[in-house]
């Protein structure tokens, strides 16, 4: 079972939290969150992993393709709390280097904050 909650920080930044395992059965799940907060017209979002145990592929390629649509409208992405285990199949896939990670929201949060000062998050 996945769960999946987002929080504005401010008119472009967005937190989204994911609690189970992203799998080929939840990743229509996860969609459908990440094309909601993209509608909304986000360029900064925070996708906080801690609570995820496991990644397929096809979770993978999902979040792959949310940062590259965050890309193209000038914005950022950062995974926060990725645990070991899902950070290591990050690592083996050879993509870590292509993206941010932080250890927590907070950490995420301040380095989408560096990138684009104008925008600041509400505390």
């Amino acid at each position: 079972m996945l769960q999946v909650h987002s929080m504005q920080r401010d008119p472009k930044t967005w937190v989204l939290v994911i609690d189970g395992a992203i799998d080929h059965s939840t990743v229509p799940q996860l969609r459908e969150a990440l094309d909601t907060l993209l509608a909304k017209g986000l360029n900064r979002l925070v996708i906080d992993l801690e609570r995820v145990a496991f990644i397929a592929s096809a979770g993978f390629g999902c979040l792959l393709n949310v940062r590259e649509a965050v890309r193209e409208r000038g914005g950022e992405l950062v995974f926060a709390g990725t645990n070991a285990r899902v950070r290591e199949i990050f690592d083996l896939l050879g993509i870590t280097s292509l993206l941010r990670f932080a250890p927590d929201v907070g950490g995420a949060l301040a380095q989408l904050e560096v990138a684009s000062p104008q925008g600041r998050a509400i505390a």
